[in-house]
C-alpha cells in the first residue's frame, strides 16, 4: 500500500468507524461524514465524483502508475433494486459492492440498506470471515494474503485485492448455483437430515438426498471436476465421487453403470452414470451428496433445478 492510500484509509478510519451487523456493513453516526449519493445518476454531484474517482483508478492501474487514494461514498437503497442493478448504475463490479458490504448472496434484500461504495474495484475480504462465501473466498486466496492491501476500517481488518473478480466457485455460490441437478428427470424422494430409516425403522441421519427415477436414467456430473473415487460397497452399491474446486466434492450412489474412469476430468454436461438400485436400496434412485472439506452439506441449499 502506498503512502497516499495509507493516509486515506487512516482518515476514513477516524470518520467511518464501521462495524458489521446482520451481514451488511453499516456506519455509526460518524459515517454521515462519508459523501452521500442520493441518486445513482449524473444529476447527483457525489455520484459524478465517484465516477471520476473510478475512472482515475482504471487509468492509473492500466498505465502502471501509483494508485489514487481509496475513497468511500454512502448510498441508501430506497428502491427495490438488486445487487446487479446497483452495480451497473454505480459503475462498479457487483463483486466489489458485495464483498465490501458483506452481502452473502445475490438474493439478499437491499431495500433500505446503507451501502458503502468504494472508489476502487476489487475484492474486499474480512480478516475474520462469517459467511460461507467469505470462507470460500479467503480459502481460495490464502496464498495471496501477504501481497494484498491490508485495510483497517474502524478496527475491522480487510484484505483488499485490487481489480480482482470472483472465481467460478465464488460466483456460483453467490448466485446460488454452485451445483446443477445431476438427475433432472428425477424427483427428490428423501431429503437431507434426520429421517426414519426405511430398513430399521429408527431415526438416522441422511447425509444426502435421494432422487427417484426409472432404472438406467442418465446421471450428470453436478459440476466440473475430477473423478477421485469409484467402486462398490454393500451400502451404496456402485458409487463414484467427483472433487471440485473450492474444497467441494459430490458423491453418487446406487448406480447401475458408471461411464467414467478414475482421475478422469468431467464437466456438468457429461453423463457419468445411470440410475440403479445397487447396494442397500428400496428401488431405482440416486443417492446424491455434497461435501465441503469432507463434511456433508445439504444439497438442496447448493443445487439448482432440484424437483
Amino acid at each position: 500500500m502506498n503512502k497516499k492510500q495509507a493516509a486515506a484509509i487512516f482518515s476514513f478510519t477516524l470518520v467511518g468507524m464501521l462495524f458489521s451487523c446482520g451481514g451488511f456493513l453499516f456506519g455509526l453516526d460518524s459515517a454521515d461524514l462519508f459523501p452521500e449519493i442520493e441518486k445513482l445518476n449524473y444529476s447527483d454531484l457525489n455520484y459524478r465524483q465517484l465516477q471520476e474517482d473510478i475512472e482515475f483508478y482504471y487509468k492509473a492501474a492500466g498505465s502502471g502508475k501509483e494508485l489514487p487514494p481509496l475513497l468511500i461514498y454512502r448510498y441508501r437503497v430506497s428502491e427495490n433494486l438488486n445487487i446487479f442493478s446497483i452495480a451497473a448504475m454505480a459503475g462498479l463490479p457487483y463483486e466489489t459492492i458485495a464483498t465490501f458490504n458483506r452481502i452473502p448472496s445475490a438474493d439478499s434484500s437491499l431495500q433500505g440498506k446503507l451501502l458503502l461504495l468504494p472508489s476502487q474495484p476489487g475484492i474486499y475480504l474480512p480478516e475474520n470471515p462469517s459467511s460461507d462465501l467469505e470462507y470460500i473466498a479467503l480459502s481460495w486466496r490464502s496464498g495471496d494474503i501477504d501481497s494484498a492491501d491490508r485495510l483497517d476500517l474502524g478496527g475491522s481488518v480487510y484484505y483488499f485485492f485490487p481489480g480482482a473478480s470472483f472465481h467460478d466457485v465464488e460466483r456460483a455460490y453467490f448466485l446460488s448455483i454452485l451445483f446443477i441437478d445431476p438427475l433432472p428427470k428425477g424427483i427428490v424422494s428423501s431429503g437431507y437430515g434426520l429421517r426414519k430409516s426405511p430398513f430399521t425403522g429408527h431415526d438416522s441421519f441422511h447425509n444426502g438426498i435421494d432422487i427417484a427415477a426409472p432404472l438406467k436414467t442418465p446421471v450428470y456430473a453436478a459440476r466440473d471436476g475430477e473423478v477421485t473415487a469409484l467402486g462398490n460397497d454393500s451400502t451404496f452399491g456402485n458409487y463414484l465421487e467427483i472433487t471440485h474446486a473450492g474444497g467441494y466434492s459430490t458423491f453418487y450412489g446406487h448406480l447401475n453403470k458408471i461411464f467414467v474412469e478414475l482421475h478422469q476430468n468431467v464437466n456438468s454436461t457429461m453423463i457419468i452414470a445411470e440410475v440403479g438400485s445397487t447396494g442397500l436400496s428400496t428401488g431405482p434412485h440416486l443417492h446424491f451428496e455434497v461435501r465441503k472439506d469432507g463434511k456433508t452439506r445439504n444439497p438442496s441449499d447448493l443445487t439448482t433445478g432440484l424437483n
